[in-house]
């Protein structure tokens, strides 16, 4: 079963690039930012539950610690309380995770697509600077990871958070550097990847905030428009 899911995205890469040729620009590196595009389009529905369930918990962080504070020296009931909470409110502590759970099996699979790609035309397999996707790429690829990681994790912490909790920079500085690391020894059509899976991420979120903000304006102008009739 796994070799197939392997297999199916080796298809479609070749598929991808068939597209490419037709559009007159043949090139394996654009096959895997369109397929990147597809997938990140297919995930936006996690995504955007996500960002309202961790807007939501937000939120909620004043009642979650005064059930905390309520039952300090009962931990059980403190929990119990807090799993109500979340059912009444509908607010989802785990579904953070979701996008990255779904993203893993993903990861894998193109990694083992692109160690023995049967590329259809070696020289395609070239990309900007990249000699081969198959191979990895030591430094621009792995910076524009770094850089890609920081920027969608900072930006969502702003959107749904409003601010960077000292418990959370370590995390914030310590991730991009480690995929950055990672992308160092992987093929570098996975770095791709993750570059373009991270900066249309960075494009959803702003997309997403301004939607969100322009949609608080409106509801504002509207309470003001009833409140003057």
């Amino acid at each position: 079963m796994w070799e197939s899911f392997v297999s199916g995205f080796s298809q479609l890469i070749e598929f991808f690039y068939v597209a490419t040729t037709r559009l007159n620009v043949p090139s394996y590196g654009l096959a895997i930012i369109f397929f990147t595009i597809t997938v990140k389009a297919v995930l936006f529905p996690l995504t955007a539950k996500q960002m309202r369930s961790m807007r939501m918990i937000q939120e909620l962080q004043p009642k979650i610690k005064a059930i905390q504070e309520k039952y300090r020296d009962k931990p059980e009931k403190a929990q119990r309380a807090m799993m109500d909470l979340y059912k009444e409110t509908g607010a989802n502590p785990l579904s953070g995770c979701l996008p990255l759970l779904v993203q893993m099996p993903i990861l894998f699979a193109l990694y083992q697509a692109l160690l023995h790609f049967p590329f259809s035309v070696v020289e395609h397999a070239r990309f900007l600077w990249v000699e081969n996707l198959a191979q990895p790429d030591l430094i621009g690829l792995p910076v524009l990871a770094v850089v890609t990681t920081f920027g969608q994790q900072y930006i969502t912490t702003i959107s749904t958070v409003g601010k960077i909790e000292s418990n959370q920079r370590m995390m914030l500085y310590f991730m991009p550097l480690f995929i950055g690391w990672l992308a160092r020894s992987f093929p570098a059509g996975l770095a791709l990847y993750w570059v373009t899976f991270s900066f249309v991420g960075i494009v959803e979120q702003w997309v997403i905030k301004r939607h969100v903000r322009v949609g608080r304006e409106q509801g504002i102008t509207n309470e003001l428009d009833r409140s003057r009739r």
